[in-house]
């Protein structure tokens, strides 16, 4: 799955806010009309961060979230944009570039950070942009930021051909997949969960359901019009599975597919590994 995107209209269904789009979906088999949702509701949403004891008279600032911060888990926190925001190449710096409230495919815009926030109101995010691993310094403390974390974490070995899911450490699943071809191999990178596409032809090429990653191929600098992304999704070619044969995606069966995306929220850190 290589993506690319032109937006269509809002869609509600079943409450979950979604937005149709022609977007091309190459890598395996042709393309189509997909949906992408944003973060769904309990249990596939981050749960929120909780929420800090009141700062006590005459607190210094930035307190409440200092304290959110030292409460809360080494990793597996998530930001979300209801506006856009700047980032910056060191914590407290001059903007380095903006990011959109919304994902290409018009969803809110979700970032996974490494580690924990800063005390300070600033986290060190990985940032859906070229080349991979790019990340950056956002100031998480805004208005138009809100913090969630899960404890979920996925862990792909290209070699072994397999994906993990862990839940605070403990493996909930595992199964094998198809990896890229030595032609188009899958990017190694540290990621996460960006986006949640269902296409429109779920027996397809795709699956049900496509888990868009916040990486890129390395091998193409665009494909189908789109800039190449890295997704997980299901397979209308079950044989394939366990093979390098993709161009760059991870391909799980469908019945795996559809699991994750009913288990995994927006922003759950993705390891792809040699």
């Amino acid at each position: 799955m290589l993506l690319a995107a032109a937006a269509a209209g809002l869609l509600v269904a079943g409450g979950v806010a979604v937005v149709a789009h022609d977007r091309g979906v190459p890598g395996e088999t042709g393309t189509g009309r997909a949906v992408a949702a944003q973060a769904h509701a309990a249990p596939a949403t981050a749960p929120a961060a909780a929420p800090p004891a009141a700062a006590p008279p005459g607190g210094p600032p930035g307190w409440a979230l200092a304290s959110a911060v030292a409460s809360g888990p080494p990793d597996g926190w998530v930001a979300t944009l209801s506006a856009p925001v700047t980032w910056s190449s060191a914590p407290g710096g001059p903007p380095s570039g903006t990011l959109a409230a919304t994902d290409p495919f018009g969803a809110a815009q979700v970032l996974g950070l490494v580690g924990r926030p800063r005390p300070d109101g600033w986290g060190l995010a990985e940032l859906p942009v070229r080349p991979n691993g790019t990340t950056g310094w956002v100031q998480v403390s805004l208005p138009q930021v809100t913090l969630a974390t899960t404890p979920y974490r996925v862990s792909v070995s290209v070699s072994a051909r397999t994906l993990t899911v862990t839940d605070a450490g403990a493996v909930v699943l595992q199964t094998p997949v198809a990896v890229g071809s030595p032609r188009t191999p899958t990017p190694t990178v540290t990621t996460y969960v960006w986006e949640l596409v269902r296409p429109d032809q779920p027996d397809g090429g795709y699956g049900p359901y496509i888990l868009g990653l916040a990486e890129f191929s390395d091998t193409y600098a665009t494909f189908n019009g789109g800039n190449a992304q890295i997704g997980i999704h299901g397979t209308d070619l079950p044989a394939s599975i366990g093979t390098a044969t993709s161009h760059g995606c991870i391909r799980v069966p469908d019945d795996v597919v559809t699991r994750l995306a009913g288990l995994l929220p927006l922003g759950t850190p993705v390891v792809v590994a040699a």
